[in-house]
């Protein structure tokens, strides 16, 4: 391995986004002209994740989801089970033409006017149709379907850009991680518990630094380890596993994806410190540009609503064919860290989205930075791979997220 690090420069306004040492500007989370831009050169030149196979198993099987702000839906056809993502948005006057979050249908309506669309996103259905004349071209009005959709390994991506490189090359290293997920149990995982739902009043990009950060654990959630230390009479080698161990490390995958492994993905499972921790399935917590992850026994998806708010779903996951004891296991050890009276999501949401988007107000020019150099220098490169390697403690996966971010920023205010 060698020691190696890339130092990257945005500008907005001749200001810089990010410094060479690496000084993040506070206006990226709170400036709403930069949140803008990022919903076209971010979520419009990426694959987003909008749906898991096992949430539409069946013919006329649909759920609602987004990628950045514009409403999809996800279905299976009722008459040839093709996977479709479309535009929620009625070709008439605009309105959303699905409402509810799943279920099964075999054609949307809109409550506006009537337009009716079969579950393809054809158009069936038009009242007073006469009023249009003959120059009407029914099969050029049914939903818009997104440009592209691809499926790895039963994890549903959509993308706006049509150009846009097949899915597997889009996720590169990540594959392995993700393929891991695929084989839990002895049929993979389903999404068939639904999701916890959350919303804080702070920037999207908040929510994907937390994900993958071991470093803050010890501190924002020492109330958690404070109960375990009391339960079974010993403390929690967290902090010793985030400063010693070297089977903790945060990694770079390039594209923007990112890992934290906590130990080997070849051993099949996470280390004890871990798994006591919070239940863990997989022994990693993995970022997929520009907003999946998965964390412990959970798929995690983070959906930009404005500068300043964001929604977050938590998805347990269940290995297929497991029991009711397994199943229920997971769904409790679940609700108790990550639920909405649990002790991890509640710490996470009060004290790195709400207190940092409070602080950030500081804006005074010299305080508005936050710092994102830690291990910079001693980060290493895999020369077979091409991976960033750091420490746990390090702050390489955030840098891998933010790198990407800038890419995408650049690219797209040069083709403005």
């Amino acid at each position: 391995m060698t020691s190696a690090h890339t130092a990257h420069t945005a500008h907005t306004a001749n200001e810089p986004l990010i410094t060479d040492d690496w000084h993040v500007s506070g206006k990226i989370y709170r400036d709403p002209a930069i949140f803008a831009r990022e919903l076209s050169a971010v979520y419009g030149r990426t694959w987003v994740f909008v749906a898991h196979e096992s949430e539409i198993p069946s013919g006329g099987d649909y759920r609602t989801a987004h990628i950045g702000r514009q409403p999809v839906i996800v279905n299976r056809g009722s008459d040839d089970g093709a996977v479709n993502v479309m535009f929620n948005r009625c070709r008439h006057r605009g309105a959303a033409v699905c409402r509810r979050e799943s279920g099964n249908a075999n054609f949307f309506r809109c409550a506006y006017h009537g337009w009716t669309y079969g579950s393809s996103g054809e158009l069936t259905g038009v009242p007073f149709d006469d009023g249009y004349g003959d120059s009407f071209d029914r099969p050029a009005m049914g939903l818009v379907h997104v440009p592209r959709v691809e499926t790895y390994r039963g994890f549903v991506f959509a993308s706006l850009d049509p150009g846009i490189e097949p899915l597997p090359e889009y996720l590169g290293n990540a594959r392995r991680y993700l393929d891991f997920i695929a084989d839990i149990g002895t049929d993979g995982p389903e999404l068939a518990s639904g999701a916890h739902k959350l919303v804080f009043k702070g920037n999207w990009k908040l929510q994907v630094e937390n994900t993958i950060d071991p470093y803050h654990f010890s501190f924002t959630h020492k109330s958690w380890l404070d109960i375990l230390k009391e339960r079974s009479g010993k403390s929690s080698p967290w902090l010793k596993n985030v400063r010693t161990n070297p089977e903790w490390r945060g990694i770079d995958l390039g594209g923007g994806h990112a890992v934290h492994e906590y130990g080997s993905l070849d051993a099949g499972g996470p280390d004890n410190a871990h798994a006591i921790a919070i239940g863990e399935l997989i022994p990693f917590n993995l970022n997929i540009f520009p907003s999946l992850a998965f964390v412990g026994a959970h798929l995690r998806l983070i959906v930009p609503r404005a500068v300043d708010e964001t929604w977050v779903y938590l998805y347990p996951l269940l290995p297929k064919g497991a029991d009711e004891a397994e199943r229920s296991r997971i769904l409790r050890d679940h609700e108790i860290f990550y639920g909405p009276s649990g002790f991890g999501s509640t710490d996470d949401v009060e004290v790195a989205f709400d207190r940092v988007t409070d602080g950030s107000q500081a804006s005074e020019s010299s305080a508005d930075w936050a710092l994102m150099s830690r291990g910079l220098d001693r980060e290493e490169v895999d020369e077979a791979t091409g991976v960033r390697i750091g420490r746990s403690s390090d702050e390489v996966p955030q840098r891998a997220y933010l790198r990407r971010w800038l890419e995408l920023l650049e690219a797209g205010h040069e083709q403005d």
